[in-house]
């Protein structure tokens, strides 16, 4: 049977998701979550890439990523590969952690890439686990609004996102992720496009 081609989309943003399978945890205890990032700050210092948002949830994962000369499955296929063999031996499990090879969303305009980034630090207030974004702890969104510190570090780059807005971009972005306005029609349209329903939510 001839081997699937992969299509490489030089230059590209993605949204990308990562499930448990049948719905169980990929990360247990904050060690977890810290050893998933930091595999990807390993990733990027063989390979030019740029995290602009993500959000780890018990279950899953989301991540807004551009590529640059990358293609996605070189990010992709090490962290994902390296955190479930680790996370097996920790806690004496075999077999697949993750339900599939990740799922993939290319991007196109730079609208849909707020709403992206929106849709993702949305995902633990959507789940009923914060009533504040800002309050989940395995998430980019705190990076954004923070004005202690310089945020765009080795893991995440914020200058394409707060680029966006004018004027005081890090309460502008608030605004746009935490304010009144209906986002109901993109949320759908993220939501079917990457394959995500309230089954996928955390139990």
């Amino acid at each position: 049977m001839p081997r699937k081609k992969r299509i490489w989309y030089k230059d590209a943003a993605f949204h990308v998701m990562g499930r448990g399978n049948r719905r169980k945890a990929i990360f247990k205890e904050a060690e977890d979550y810290h050893l998933f990032l930091a595999l990807i700050k390993a990733v990027k210092k063989r390979y030019p890439f740029e995290v602009h948002a993500y959000c780890l949830m018990s279950n899953h994962f989301h991540m807004e990523i551009s590529t640059g000369e990358t293609p996605l499955w070189k990010i992709m296929q090490p962290v994902m590969n390296h955190y479930a063999r680790t996370f097996n031996q920790k806690y004496g499990f075999s077999g697949h952690l993750f339900e599939s090879r990740y799922t993939s969303c290319l991007i196109e305009d730079d609208r849909y890439f707020l709403e992206v980034s929106r849709y993702i630090h949305l995902n633990p207030v959507k789940a009923m686990m914060v009533r504040e974004p800002a309050s989940y702890e395995y998430s980019s969104y705190s990076n954004y609004i923070s004005d202690n510190t310089d945020r765009s570090d080795d893991l995440l780059s914020t200058r394409k996102i707060l680029g966006a807005f004018h004027g005081d971009q890090r309460d502008q972005y608030r605004m746009f992720v935490e304010g009144k306005i209906s986002h109901a029609e993109q949320e759908l349209l993220i939501q079917k496009e990457i394959g995500e329903d309230e089954y996928w939510l955390p139990w």
